[in-house]
């Protein structure tokens, strides 16, 4: 049986600190070799249309854009 670490939020870009935690945590867990998938549900949703990323910077770490542009060229999935 296939084992996936899932990874779900809903928090959007009213928390931008919060909304980017789940990502830097795939992030992670995909550098260590763990498959990984995201799940958006509710605010966290809106993370992902086009020029929300670019707008999202949370306190000490690194920008949304850098960790979704690193789901994408990993192949992470993310649900919605």
């Amino acid at each position: 049986m296939e084992q996936v670490l899932t990874i779900s939020t809903t928090w959007g870009t009213n928390d931008p600190t919060k909304a980017t935690i789940p990502f830097h945590l795939a992030r992670g867990a995909k550098q260590t070799g763990v498959d990984v998938r995201i799940v958006l549900a509710g605010d966290s949703t809106e993370l992902i249309r086009s020029g929300v990323a670019g707008t999202v910077r949370g306190k000490g770490v690194p920008p949304l854009s850098e960790v979704l542009d690193f789901a994408r060229e990993n192949k992470i999935p993310i649900h919605v």
